[in-house]
């Protein structure tokens, strides 16, 4: 018998493509659309009759943050996985795309049906969504990545006020977190879940870092806000929109307790029947893989963890009220420190 010729990368780049596009959305007309070409001409490609030039292939790459060597190797038994990164620098306009990619990839998930478009979040730290639902809040993490992470220019001799950050950055984190609350969502904290931006505050108020006691107290008011927030939406097991209004109408929220720590900040992203795994570095930056073999691991992973973990959402009244008065607790702590200094 005969060997069965192996597909074309070029077949399985295609098909790749197809997988990741929404089911009411043409294939054809997309791909027409991208390389500005005919739909017949576009058929031909999808077909593989015509050959992608290296251009039409970079450009596809990038549009739908695939990389390709990883479809090159896809029939062979290489560890070898690629992720793309954006990368930041010190100058503002980096943030601002950094936010924007951020807004845009989670719309695009919006795109796909209700059922088919599922976040599992494992937070290291609180995760970054939830943050932008409270103005102050994410004025005082915006200030502290560009000032504190990235030594962005205009920032170093600066004090916590939230006349140091653009509006704009806030109206786009504003459409993140409501983005994200539209979205089927499953997060894994620990007990160290919030320690980080704790003792970001922390540092800052020991720093002098904060224009005054007051907006230090703010930043602190918000996050008693944010606690309350997400201890309501694990109750419903359905997430709020910046105005405080359900999301969905159905369950689209889960909430777990794992004992153990996490290690890291990590997130799959299902859409129909694409996975992508973003995986934390250098604070708060991600890096991106669609690699079909480490997101199967990513997602085994993942699921492992929440076996070994505790639903503390939904009918778990107790295990919730005990987590969140342990957060509670930490965070009255800190007031108390600021408020007698």
């Amino acid at each position: 018998m005969a060997k069965k010729e192996e597909e074309s990368a070029q077949i399985i780049l295609m098909r790749k493509i197809k997988t990741a596009l929404p089911a009411n959305i043409s294939f054809v007309d997309e791909l027409a659309d991208l390389l500005s070409i005919s739909n017949d001409s576009a058929y031909r490609r999808i077909r593989g009759e015509t050959a992608l030039s290296i251009e039409e292939i970079a450009l596809l790459c990038k549009h739908f943050k695939f990389s390709f060597d990883a479809f090159i190797s896809a029939n062979t038994t290489s560890n070898s996985v690629s992720f793309s990164y954006q990368q930041l620098s010190s100058h503002v306009n980096t943030f601002r795309e950094y936010l924007e990619n951020m807004r845009n990839d989670l719309a695009n998930m919006l795109k796909f049906p209700e059922n088919e478009r599922t976040i599992i979040y494992a937070a290291e730290d609180i995760p970054v969504f939830q943050h932008f639902a409270h103005s102050y809040l994410t004025a005082f993490k915006i200030f502290y990545w560009n000032k504190s992470i990235l030594n962005a220019p205009g920032f170093d001799d600066k004090k916590f006020d939230t006349v140091h950050v653009d509006n704009d950055l806030l109206k786009i984190a504003r459409d993140i977190y409501d983005c994200y609350s539209k979205l089927n969502s499953i997060e894994v904290w620990s007990d160290d879940t919030v320690t980080s931006t704790l003792k970001q505050v922390e540092f800052y108020w020991d720093a002098g870092a904060f224009h005054s006691k007051a907006d230090a107290l703010k930043v602190c008011e918000e996050l008693n806000l944010l606690f309350a927030r997400i201890n309501k939406e694990a109750e419903m097991n359905v997430k709020l929109d910046s105005n405080d209004k359900p999301s969905s109408s159905e369950n689209n929220y889960a909430l777990y307790h794992s004992d153990v720590m996490i290690g890291n900040n990590c997130v799959m992203a299902q859409m129909g029947n694409m996975k992508g795994a973003y995986i934390s570095y250098h604070t708060f930056n991600v890096m991106l893989t669609t690699n079909p073999g480490f997101c199967n691991e990513t997602d085994l992973w993942l699921k492992n963890l929440i076996k070994k973990s505790n639903l503390i959402s939904g009918v778990a009244e107790k295990q919730r009220y005990r987590f969140f008065k342990r957060i509670d607790e930490s965070l009255k702590r800190l007031v108390q420190k600021i408020e007698n200094d």
